[in-house]
């Protein structure tokens, strides 16, 4: 999956953006000749309302459209490959939708990309030519064939999506939830009911949850007198290639999904001797030493009202659990299994699959194949608990963790371990670094997968902001995939070449889409504050207005005392390094000077001779140099 061309006409709060997402940055460099396309990573970044996460939920909306086979709510256009270049399978798409449905097409071109060097402009060109063409474009674009010709959408194409598209934001949900949901009533709303193809099945009243929609998408169910699309698999069996059709927003509980699914993988792999290091020490450093436990919150309600399968799944995992408590609900039937990852099965018990579960000896392990078959990935058993989650059966997830190693017996009175906690108690930092991090474990080995991450460093600490980029490449570089990352921290534009930054700009109300003039990769990330966030200087303006003037009141003084010199020595050894450090010290060094050496160096400026100058100022560096010695023999 590669994005290559993003255009959005009329859309709220962006109006006519370009965007073409370069993939000329110099990775080749870095990697063995002929090696594979990777994976691409792109930031948008600019100023607070400028539109960065507008330009993440267009583009998901579009891919919601093709998706849902519907219009989406303004024109967009989408350039973007699927498969790797080269590949067999390997093809370009291109959605244009002018705003109406008769006009709107989907073209392919197999085994064929646009050039590396295409701009905004040639990729405007094409889909400008492609719209004066029936079926046989000619020239360079004769490559591609309608596979929705013009006037035969809407229709289902789940082979021209991402294999998956998650979502991700840590802002505000409300708009990116309304992107994924139908219309709300909109009777008196002129910009929807005047719609030529609007659809009132499509309307919801306001406060319209996920799970209301679940009663009437999975159910088979009816809103008003019309029934609503489909759009969501109906059997708990499906695929994760079905459930993952349609774009992803990862609520909390996904997010707590994404995790378990994950830890529940590892868990796995160590107890068969295969253990990933790298990602348990990545887990370490935000206080997780281990998965203890789990608890599911079911509605058995909704559970009974589920496909065969997801019943008996439900079933079994009841009677495999530790503990089934009731939890009082005035209008649910709420269950919380709680799974002891260590702890011993529940004996004789009465299993719908008990084949499933024969040689297991632990609820850990009962957990891990109830959510997947024996070879699943941890992306699979994330497919199975997205199931749970949109036939309304699971509720709520909680992890157990300890911190660290449990202490002896002799010492179990050793206040200083700090038990087992829930992963809700840890810190808002910590809950989310994990679940973050464990998203990218979660996706890697998908091709083809796209993931929108909107403001991902909120609540991450410096050191965590910096690893971002990596943590991404150690766990899906491998992959033919798109990370596509909006964000306000310089800190992880170091990691990326200056071709992989989308900067948006507002001006007049218009934003607009450009790159960025200053190289990145490997920059310092306080230059990257001044030349690529517009930041006036690379220190606070505090720190900055104090040195100022106490700069400007020392070079007043044209005979420091020695508590002057002493002063500015304390302060200098108070500072950190930078431009500031360098220039007190240099200030030091003038004031250390002998008073006749200064003198000299203060009528240097006035003398005619450029040969007299250089001497003298020749004369100054040598007394200063000898002055340095002989300090330094002292010493």
């Amino acid at each position: 999956m590669r994005l290559r061309y993003l255009h959005l006409s009329h859309y709220p709060a962006l109006a006519d953006l370009a965007v073409a997402f370069s993939p000329r940055a110099p990775w080749a460099a870095f990697e063995p000749q002929g090696a594979p396309a990777r994976l691409a990573i792109h930031f948008v970044i600019g100023q607070n309302g400028s539109g960065k996460s507008h330009l993440l939920r267009a583009l998901a909306e579009g891919f919601l459209a093709l998706a849902d086979e519907r219009l989406p709510r303004s024109p967009v256009s989408l350039v973007y490959e699927l498969g790797r270049p080269g590949e067999p399978g390997h093809r370009t798409l291109i959605f244009d939708c002018p705003g109406e449905a008769h006009a709107t097409t989907l073209w392919q071109a197999e085994g064929w990309t646009f050039p590396d060097t295409t701009d905004r402009e040639a990729f405007g060109q094409a889909i400008t030519y492609l719209r004066t063409v029936e079926r046989m474009p000619q020239g360079t674009l004769a490559v591609f064939k309608p596979r929705i010709a013009r006037g035969d959408y809407p229709q289902s194409v789940p082979d021209a999506l991402p294999r998956a598209l998650l979502a991700y934001t840590s802002g505000w949900m409300e708009p990116w939830r309304a992107a994924w949901q139908p219309p709300v009533d909109g009777e008196a709303v002129n910009v929807v009911t005047q719609l030529p193809d609007h659809d009132p099945s499509q309307e919801r009243p306001p406060g319209w949850t996920e799970e209301d929609e679940a009663s009437v998408v999975i159910d088979g169910g009816t809103f008003g007198e019309v029934a609503a699309p489909t759009v969501a698999p109906a059997e708990a069996e499906a695929t994760p290639a079905d459930l993952f059709r349609r774009p992803l927003l990862l609520e909390p509980v996904m997010l707590t999904a994404a995790l378990l699914a994950v830890a529940l993988q590892v868990a796995e792999a160590g107890r068969q001797g295969q253990a990933d290091e790298a990602l348990a020490e990545l887990f370490r450093k935000a206080g997780w030493h281990r998965l203890v436990g789990v608890r599911l919150r079911v509605n058995l309600d909704r559970a009974l009202a589920a496909p065969r399968a997801l019943v008996e799944r439900v079933h079994d995992a009841i009677r495999l659990a530790g503990e089934c408590l009731a939890e009082p609900h005035p209008g649910k039937a709420l269950r919380s299994l709680y799974f002891d990852i260590d702890g011993a099965l529940p004996t004789n018990v009465e299993l719908r699959d008990a084949q499933r579960f024969e040689g297991l000896t632990t609820q850990g392990q009962a957990l891990h194949a109830l959510l997947g078959e024996k070879g699943d990935t941890a992306f699979e058993r994330f497919g199975a608990l997205l199931g749970w989650w949109r036939h309304g059966v699971l509720a709520d997830i909680e992890l157990f963790i300890r911190r660290n190693d449990p202490p002896d017996e002799e010492s179990l009175t050793d206040l200083s371990d700090p038990g087992v906690l829930r992963l809700s108690e840890f810190s808002d930092g910590e809950r989310l670094v994990l679940a973050r991090w464990a998203l990218f474990h979660l996706l890697a080995g998908q091709n083809d997968a796209l993931l929108l991450l909107d403001e991902p460093e909120t609540h991450f600490n410096d050191a965590w902001k910096r690893e971002i980029v990596q943590v991404v490449d150690a766990a899906m570089g491998a992959d033919a995939s798109q990370v596509l990352i909006a964000t306000h921290s310089a800190i992880v534009l170091s990691d990326v070449f200056d071709e992989e930054v989308v900067l948006i700009r507002k001006a007049n109300g218009q934003s607009t889409a450009e790159g960025v003039s200053d190289h990145t990769f490997a920059t310092d990330p306080s230059a990257l504050m001044m030349t690529v966030f517009g930041a006036d200087d690379s220190i606070g303006a505090r720190a900055q207005q104090r040195i100022e003037a106490f700069l400007g009141a020392a070079a007043r003084k044209t005979a420091p005392t020695p508590d002057d010199v002493r002063q500015l020595q304390a302060l200098i050894r108070r500072l950190g390094t930078g431009f500031y450090r360098t220039e007190l010290q240099t200030l030091l060094n003038r004031w250390q000077q002998a008073p006749d050496l200064r003198a000299i160096e203060q009528v240097i400026p006035t003398l005619q001779s450029d040969a007299l100058k250089d001497e003298l100022r020749a004369l100054i560096l040598k007394a200063c140099e000898a002055k340095g010695g002989a300090e330094g023999s002292d010493a």
